[in-house]
């Protein structure tokens, strides 16, 4: 929801990387406060008996007064046989009129956050049914990130705004709902009374408006399924404007509700989403919800929120609408199943960001980018991206973790599996019939990712995802009169975690050369030789920004010349046998590399003056033989015919 000040799915304006990080810290901070412990998800839909199909909320408020009145009807099925009662949350400070149920005032019970309403005879499996809750009232103060608040915008002014942000337990704080991550609203239809002069945004369409009795009344009609959290409304004297996307299955409308006294800035940040949508629609699939539309209403919390078909933005950075823009695919159409498995959200929306920069868009240099969300994760050596404990809401919306290191899992995802196998899984993964328009685990999207690029991808997401911290290379490199390079990579962790199984870029860097080497580290200390076409100056460690780590890189001069010239060949070139001359040298090992680097003979046995070798084996070429002393090491070449 957000993304340079990013919780929750809510993106936070930032100016410079030492402001956005400071700002960052101050909001997850206040909204670690707000919400301290909260936890109101009431269980699965096989626990509660009823999956949700049609919910209709019809309520009436006025931004000047901070207060709710209106009524709930759920329609709903019975999920398991005899079903006695329907349990649905709503706090206790609002007050509850009335139940419904067929016609009839029924009882009811509302204690400890939901209402009770027993049936007055059990209803069979697969039942359809609806009750219908009126209530009234003031919503709490401080739950979920405001959830329910009535501000002002224009400085001089002060106008009524009022709007809702229930992510993640806020949603029963202001309407009778079934707050969990399980059971999906098949559909919506959501009426809003206020008073003359305001506009009113909500999700899906709005399919009538009215005006009687000095208030307006505005009707808006969801029809694809959406979780508890992401229903929502904002009211005030919005102006009103839109975009169009042209896109394969129609043009899309992007519906726009904006302070008036920031109509023109928010004209140039929609405007500029065009691109980012159908750039978007191209790697994803086209926009998920486009028989109804996509669009903006203003608020005045400190981000963005991704409601389904309206983000609730504060400001219209590039940042922070690409962000949200994004979560439309991952979290409004895929839902994380569980607040462990946030990254699936916000992982995605903060690395959609970062694919508009790839693309062109935005003004931002990709590679820097890349390099401030990989120096956020370092920034603390500990966490994983999977959320341990989701009962704290600040673990949950971790900027470093959920946010910048999510981004960075999908960003070494990609690289390991190369980018047609990881665009083409993600492209599945959404496409699938058991997870499109419902929730998704992070398994779920493994097994996608798997199936593409024919990986075992288990390894990594341990690492990576259920694992905690990043590694610490240190690279070691020298080079031989024959242009080959020697590599030694050495990986410490940031925590007591299992080895980094990574392919590591490397930039060789001198006179007229600048390659890319690319090497499989699987183990500490492994060592790599690798034939260049002429003498380099530098080595760099993965200089595109592909892997999270600390790193450093080192010029060691391991190959001794006063070695390598006490050694000599013969015949060279060889057939079968090869003589090793030293002198009186004392070798305590030998290996052979070809010309890739690739280790073909290593000989343990130490000797002193002369060694035959045996190369029949080997296949006619030039290769490289390496003697190592206790003081350090020599290389020869050789040719076999």
């Amino acid at each position: 929801m957000t993304k340079y000040l990013l919780l929750l799915g809510l993106w936070f304006v930032a100016f410079g990387a030492q402001a956005q990080d400071k700002e960052h810290l101050q909001l997850i901070q206040n909204e670690q406060r707000w919400t301290q412990n909260i936890i109101n998800s009431r269980g699965n839909t096989e626990a509660r008996g009823f999956d949700v199909t049609h919910q209709d909320l019809n309520i009436e408020v006025n931004p000047a007064i901070k207060a709710i009145a209106g009524s709930v009807t759920t329609s709903f099925k019975a999920t398991k046989d005899n079903l006695s009662e329907l349990v649905i949350d709503l706090v206790d400070q609002l007050t509850v009129d009335n139940v419904f149920y067929h016609g009839n005032s029924v009882n009811f019970s509302h204690t400890d956050d939901k209402i009770t309403i027993p049936f007055p005879n059990p209803l069979p499996l697969g039942t359809l049914d609806a009750v219908q809750i009126v209530y009234h009232g003031i919503p709490p103060s401080g739950g979920g990130f405001g959830s329910f608040i009535t501000s002002t915008h224009h400085s001089v002014d002060s106008i009524p705004v009022m709007w809702t942000l229930s992510e993640p337990y806020g949603a029963y704080e202001w309407w009778p709902c079934k707050q969990d991550l399980i059971d999906k609203i098949d559909s919506l239809d959501f009426t809003v009374t206020v008073p003359i002069g305001n506009k009113v945004g909500s999700n899906g369409l709005l399919v009538d408006e009215s005006t009687q009795n000095g208030k307006s009344t505005y009707h808006w009609k969801h029809r694809y399924p959406i979780p508890t959290y992401l229903v929502a409304f904002a009211t005030t004297n919005y102006v009103e404007y839109t975009d169009t996307i042209v896109s394969d299955s129609g043009n899309i409308t992007m519906l726009n509700y904006v302070y008036p006294e920031d109509e023109m800035t928010a004209k140039e940040g929609t405007g500029n989403l065009v691109q980012v949508m159908e750039v978007f629609n191209d790697l994803f699939g086209v926009y998920p919800f486009w028989k109804e539309k996509y669009g903006h209403a203003q608020f005045g919390w400190g981000g963005g929120m991704e409601h389904t078909t309206m983000t609730f933005a504060v400001s219209f950075d590039h940042g922070l609408l690409s962000h949200e823009l994004g979560h439309q695919w991952f979290g409004d159409d895929i839902t994380c199943g569980s607040w462990e498995d946030i990254w699936l959200n916000e992982g995605f929306a903060t690395y959609c960001e970062g694919l508009t920069y790839e693309h062109g868009l935005g003004g931002q240099n990709f590679e820097s980018w890349l390099d401030n969300k990989i120096n956020t994760v370092v920034s603390q050596p500990g966490g994983s991206v999977k959320v341990v404990d989701t009962t704290i809401v600040g673990n949950i919306f971790s900027w470093r973790l959920s946010y910048s290191k999510g981004a960075m899992l999908l960003h070494m995802l990609r690289w390991t599996i190369g980018d047609d196998n990881f665009f083409h899984g993600i492209r599945n993964y959404l496409t699938d019939p058991a997870l499109q328009y419902g929730f998704g685990r992070t398994y779920q999207l493994k097994a996608h990712l798997e199936a593409t690029s024919g990986m075992d991808l288990t390894e990594f997401f341990d690492s990576w995802f259920t694992g905690e911290g990043y590694p610490l290379y240190d690279v070691q490199w020298s080079q031989t009169p024959d242009n080959i390079v020697h590599i030694a990579i050495n990986q410490e962790q940031s925590v007591a975690a299992n080895y980094f199984k990574m392919k590591i870029p490397l930039q060789a860097i001198g006179t007229g050369i600048n390659q890319e080497i690319i090497v499989q580290n699987d183990f500490n200390g492994q060592t790599y030789d690798i034939q260049l076409s002429g003498p380099i100056d530098e080595l760099q460690f993965d200089p595109k920004h592909w892997i999270v780590a600390k790193s450093g890189v080192t010029l060691v001069n391991t190959v001794d010349p006063s070695i390598s010239e006490q050694l000599s060949l013969a015949p060279n070139p060889v057939h079968d046998i090869l003589s090793l001359s030293t002198n009186d040298l004392s070798i305590e090992s030998l290996e052979i590399f070809d010309l890739s680097g690739k280790l073909l003979l290593r000989s343990g046995n130490a000797f002193t003056g002369k060694q035959n070798i045996d190369v029949n084996h080997l296949k006619a070429g030039k290769y490289l033989l390496v003697a190592h002393t206790k003081s350090g090491k020599g290389t020869i070449s050789f040719i076999k015919l």
